[in-house]
């Protein structure tokens, strides 16, 4: 029964470790998409012959580089700090449980206290959500891509 209980704190801490990392990750593109989408429509609007094309493809480029600078203010600054620190967590508690798992003098205090740990870490309410985009590439790379150690796969 408690290598069952182990097991499936292992898969939840993995499966939220990665999807942390990929919800940061996921950040860094879409800034990095919408800057550089920003930058050659800047270039575009000024080899576009009709001028008034032209100006309405720069100025939409503005506005876009605008919205992306509003966007990233605030409490979207430290977003993928936020995330990495969360996927850190999730990581290195899911290390203490595969520990727990390979190791025969675990006892079943020491797994209580692993899925106390686990409700605490999943109850913050500063935890960051895990947009659904970055929870499905995260079930890709631990299913699909074999990015972990499964060991908790039967």
């Amino acid at each position: 029964m408690s290598k069952n209980l182990l097991r499936t704190l292992g898969e939840e801490t993995i499966y939220s470790a990665k999807g942390h990392f990929k919800s940061s990750d996921l950040r860094r593109i879409q800034v990095k998409s919408t800057i550089w989408i920003c930058a050659l429509l800047s270039v575009l609007g000024i080899f576009i012959e009709d001028v008034t094309n032209g100006k309405w493809i720069s100025g939409l480029s503005f506005f876009g580089t605008m919205a992306l600078l509003m966007w990233n203010e605030g409490d979207e600054k430290s977003y993928r700090e936020n995330h990495k620190e969360c996927g850190e967590e999730y990581l290195s508690l899911h290390k203490k449980i595969r520990e727990a798992y390979l190791l025969k003098t675990t006892t079943d205090e020491e797994i209580k206290k692993l899925s106390t740990k686990v409700r605490t870490l999943d109850s913050q309410k500063s935890k960051p959500d895990i947009p659904f985009l970055a929870r499905k590439w995260a079930q890709a790379a631990i299913k699909k891509y074999n990015e972990t150690n499964n060991w908790f796969v039967k």
